[in-house]
């Protein structure tokens, strides 16, 4: 969606977060994520909102933290809007100054920033870029055991990242037998031994027709 050159809104004093330390963007970094968090279950009010153009503001921290969180929840707002009837954002913040803060970041070389920050940064904001300006939504698919998991929203990707923060080496686990987790997911009921013994039965058989077929071309006429 082609950004507009509207009049920027002015942003909330709480949201600038000049000059503070490590500890406490961290701390900033952290509310705006779970908040964001939020916002994927309870739904939008429009007087529980920031602007864009506030949320934009906070892609000027110095700290990687709080850009990454603000750069996520501009994309999922942006997201829950555009699917919306009640048109929540007008998307006047969605102008010429945010698309090049955006494009800035995904390009981002600046080499007294951490190596895997820039390299994590750039890589999600080449993401919410292509979202903002030409409504592309995230295509990851995440595969465990037998089954794969398409994070094709920002509202399911923002989910799957709070499950992974909180599971860790779990994560796979608990995508194949965890309900709540498959519920929010919308897994669908997990697989029972039978069709799991069915799906292996499958594979199995693919390799070993692609075995056969592979063994014919390479007999000598």
């Amino acid at each position: 969606m082609a950004p507009k050159g509207g009049k920027k809104k002015k942003g909330l004093s709480n949201l600038t977060l000049p000059g503070i330390g490590a500890d406490l963007a961290t701390l900033h970094a952290e509310a705006l994520s779970s908040w964001t968090l939020l916002c994927t279950v309870n739904g939008l009010e429009q007087s529980d909102l920031p602007t864009i153009s506030q949320l934009s503001d906070l892609l000027d921290s110095t700290h990687f933290n709080i850009r990454m969180a603000a750069g996520e929840a501009i994309a999922l707002l942006l997201e829950q809007s555009r699917s919306s009837r009640d048109d929540l954002y007008d998307e006047d913040g969605v102008d010429n100054e945010l698309v090049d803060k955006l494009r800035a970041l995904a390009t981002d070389s600046h080499k007294y920033r951490a190596k895997k920050d820039r390299k994590t940064q750039r890589s999600s904001f080449r993401d919410i870029l292509r979202f903002v300006e030409n409504d592309e939504p995230p295509n990851i698919q995440i595969r465990f055991g037998q089954e794969s998991l398409s994070l094709d929203s920002w509202v399911r990707k923002k989910q799957y990242d709070a499950f992974c923060t909180i599971l860790a080496s779990g994560i796979n686990l608990h995508l194949s037998e965890n309900e709540l987790v498959r519920d929010v997911l919308d897994l669908g009921e997990k697989l029972s031994p039978l069709n799991t013994a069915a799906l292996k039965q499958s594979k199995q058989e693919r390799v070993s027709n692609k075995t056969r077929v592979l063994g014919t071309q390479s007999q000598p006429t």
